[in-house]
């Protein structure tokens, strides 16, 4: 401990506050709350018996703040904005084990829609979720559209009714038209309650009305709709079955479990909604050795519904958790209403809460797995790449180049960065072309090799004579090998310039075979036999894939933003701010083509002369077209 700790924790208030502790680099490392801040933030330095990662967390504390607060309400409060503005290393940080998809329907809209989304916003809409598959989703959305026909376009209302025809889904009976101006709000936000109602699992109303249509369409002898009605009945009996009933009483609750195991934990939240399971979410978290049960499910319930859209009205927890009633008091008000918090002893909630923890044990197992399984493929891949590359070490940075363009033009170069065999995406770099004019793969990659290694001598000054720091630098950590998308040509073309300026690195090429899939690798003395079962061949298809899309998809992305660019830049009195202001309101440039003056002088920032000068630009355009045919 060292003297300016000594001096602070002199001088420490007895009240509530948040702490904030820094390690040398002035970097945040831990943030906490206290009733008491002088017992709480002494009590990290006076000889106390820590768990392994406290004592960690405090053997790299070299100063700390504190702040002040009128309640331990606004102390709890205060104490979950930092976690979440610096995610401090010590903390309990959440790692969602994948992004699941959501059901939004935008009910802050004068048509509410329907759509797929992986983010959920406070943006007054309502989201159902989360769902296991985007498959299962997108054929629920399709059922949705077929039995209620809400509209899932992008039209802005009331602006656009009546403005252009109905669409396809309109036609074929999926969309009601509310386009046409005959749908009246009142009786659209009718159907989009029981589309809710149908989303919480109340199937029974929208059962009957079908099997009333199919009754109706079989009497009449349309038979093709009677059985269409009947596949959506038979839908709708398939998906009520899944859902596991858990409450007779249909409330909606979270109820959460968790397992830890070597200092791991996953916890699992289930989905109730009006009384069924409808889908769940884990979190996973490392270094919780010696964390006490309380404090651990403590700190998710506050990260998790920090972030979270939608409270319930009831939480069961495996557990007390510390500060029980401050986080219940939170909720409530974060909500508007009271929520309750228990933890369940006996009846069907405990044995809900038993099976959660015993689906938390299983997925912290299959990820420990697939931990090894990866760790496994790197050892065994990096191994055999350092064997049959001839390197002087085993590789841990890789970096690898490609090269894109379009009909010879718009030349994009890409780099993508490995560590321990997986993608580094915070590492990936992108490069125009600037000196290079047609289709000239071996100019371009020299330019981009050129380019990168310049970058890193520069950053590298810098960071000697104290410009730069070296977690600010873009380009001063060298790869231990680096990879060319190609063959001998690439490779000879490539290999003086690095050598140049880092004469230790390693230059190959992977070479594609006729059908444009990864064939083998090729080195400065020609091509190297490659066993293609082996871990390494998998590892450089990789490779090879990665740098290939990431050089696509940038060429694609920038062509996109210049033909919009282009098209509008064209036309006076347009600049900058119109140009978002109309994209904004419009979407697309092939929208703002077809606009009225009146639809133009609708958006703010666009006068009578700015819309009427769009609106001829574009009429010129059609004339034109028109007249040659195009």
């Amino acid at each position: 401990m060292n003297e300016r700790i000594e001096q602070k924790l002199k001088t420490l208030p007895d009240k509530n506050g948040v702490y904030i502790m820094k390690n040398s680099d002035g970097d945040v490392i831990y943030v906490g709350k206290a009733k008491i801040l002088k017992n709480r933030v002494r009590s990290y330095f006076k000889g106390h018996r820590h768990a392994p990662k406290v004592a960690a967390m405090v053997s790299n504390v070299d100063d700390f703040e504190y702040i002040i607060t009128d309640s331990e309400m606004e102390a709890f409060v205060l104490e979950n904005n930092l976690i979440k503005e610096y995610s401090p290393k010590y903390n309990i940080l959440l790692k969602d084990d994948k992004t699941y998809p959501f059901l939004k329907i935008t009910t802050n809209e004068m048509y509410p829609r329907i759509s797929v989304t992986r983010k959920v916003k406070k943006d007054g809409a309502k989201y159902f979720g989360p769902y296991l598959s985007a498959i299962v989703l997108r054929d629920l959305i399709e059922l949705i559209k077929e039995i209620f026909q809400v509209r899932s376009c992008n039209k802005n209302f009331p602006d656009d009714i009546g403005k252009t025809r109905p669409c396809l889904y309109h036609h074929i009976g999926k969309c009601m038209g509310v386009c046409n101006g005959d749908v009246s709000v009142e009786k659209y936000n009718e159907v989009i309650k029981e589309i809710i109602a149908f989303l919480n699992g109340r199937y029974d109303k929208v059962q009957k009305d079908l099997t009333a249509q199919m009754t109706v369409a079989a009497q009449a002898m349309d038979f093709e709709k009677a059985a269409q009605i009947r596949d959506h009945l038979r839908a709708i009996e398939s998906l009520a079955e899944k859902q596991k009933i858990v409450s007779a009483d249909g409330a909606d609750t979270d109820a959460i479990a968790f397992y830890s195991k070597h200092g791991k934990t996953c916890f699992q939240v289930f989905f109730i909604r009006s009384g069924k399971i409808i889908g769940r979410e884990n979190y996973f978290t490392d270094d919780t050795e010696g964390l006490e049960e309380g404090e651990l499910l403590s700190d998710f319930v506050r990260q998790y519904y920090a972030e979270s859209s939608f409270v319930p009205k009831e939480i069961l927890l495996e557990c007390e958790c510390t500060d029980l009633e401050l986080i219940r008091q939170w909720l409530s008000e974060l909500c508007g209403r009271r929520v309750e918090i228990r933890v369940p002893k006996i009846g069907e909630n405990a044995k809900l809460i038993k099976m959660i923890k015993a689906n938390a044990e299983k997925e912290l197992s299959e990820r420990e797995l697939k931990i090894l399984r990866d760790i496994k493929f790197k050892n065994s891949a990096m191994a055999e790449l350092y064997r049959l590359l001839g390197l002087e070490t085993i590789p841990k940075r890789i970096e690898a180049y490609d090269i894109s363009n379009i009909s010879g033009d718009n030349n994009v170069g890409s780099m993508v960065t490995f560590i321990d065999a997986r993608p580094s995406t915070k590492d990936y770099r992108n490069f125009r072309i600037k000196n290079v004019v047609g289709a000239d793969d071996y100019a371009c990659m020299a330019e981009v090799i050129t380019r990168r290694f310049e970058r890193a001598v520069a950053e590298s000054d810098k960071i000697s004579s104290g410009e730069l720091s070296e977690d600010k630098a873009s380009f001063s950590c060298l790869p231990d090998v680096l990879f060319v998308d190609g063959g001998q040509g690439h490779v000879n073309t490539v290999a003086p310039i690095v050598h140049k300026y880092a004469p230790h690195i390693p230059v190959f090429g992977i070479v594609k075979d006729d059908n444009h899939c990864t064939r083998g690798v090729v080195g400065e003395s020609g091509e190297i036999p490659i066993d293609k079962t082996s871990d390494a061949f998998m590892l450089l298809t990789n490779i090879q894939d990665e740098m290939h899309r990431r050089a696509i998809t940038y060429n694609r992305n920038l062509n996109t933003k210049k033909n919009l660019k282009s098209e509008l830049d064209n036309i006076g009195g347009v600049g900058d701010v119109r140009k978002k202001a109309l994209l904004k309101h419009f979407k697309s440039v092939k929208n703002i083509s077809s606009a009225t003056v009146e639809e133009l002088m609708a958006v703010k920032s666009i006068d009578k002369s700015t819309a009427q000068n769009v609106w001829s630009y574009f009429d010129n355009r059609r004339k034109t077209n028109d007249t040659t045919g195009e």
